[in-house]
């Protein structure tokens, strides 16, 4: 008996991680800065994706599932307040659907991780930042058009995503 309820307590408390992780995300995603040459805002929701995955595994990817579906479910967690199935088929969509692939793969690679140290998970951070634009990228060319694509949703994100990733590089250490 003492048994089941040690483990309810855990999984309640997972439960509460994973909730709080994905308002986290919500709220990253609401500070939003619009660029007017572009459908795609700047917010910190793709390295908090990322950081979640590497530090909590499978819980971070909890979290972006979860993000994800209150999002479906219509709850405006998206940037710029953006919610359903219909915001997917948006310009932004394919970095949503990108966010999700990127943090199951890393949440793995993580969890298999036998060293882990910043380094490394800053690698891992970087391979998941190329996952969500592999996705992110072909999805916005279908509005914006092939050439317009790297020079819409790409190049002006470079360098802050680079600034991002040092900052999340920071929070790293304390987490190995």
């Amino acid at each position: 008996m003492e048994l089941i309820q040690t483990q309810v307590k855990n999984r309640f408390k997972d439960l509460l991680i994973i909730l709080g992780a994905s308002i986290l995300l919500t709220l990253s995603a609401w500070i939003a800065i619009p660029l007017p040459f572009t459908p795609v805002p700047i917010t910190f929701t793709a390295q908090l994706v990322l950081f979640l995955a590497v530090t909590m595994g499978r819980k971070g990817a909890y979290a972006t599932a979860l993000y994800i579906a209150q999002g479906l479910a219509g709850l405006p967690v998206f940037a710029k307040g953006g919610a359903t199935f219909a915001h997917l088929l948006g310009p932004t969509g394919g970095y949503i659907i990108g966010f999700l692939i990127s943090a199951c793969v890393l949440a793995y690679l993580s969890e298999r991780m036998k060293d882990k140290t910043p380094a490394k998970l800053f690698g891992l951070m970087m391979l998941g930042t190329a996952i969500i634009y592999s996705f992110g990228l072909p999805h916005l060319a279908l509005f914006v058009g092939a050439g317009n694509a790297i020079k819409l949703g790409f190049a002006p994100f470079l360098p802050g995503g680079l600034i991002k990733q040092a900052i999340a590089f920071r929070g790293l250490k304390h987490f190995c």
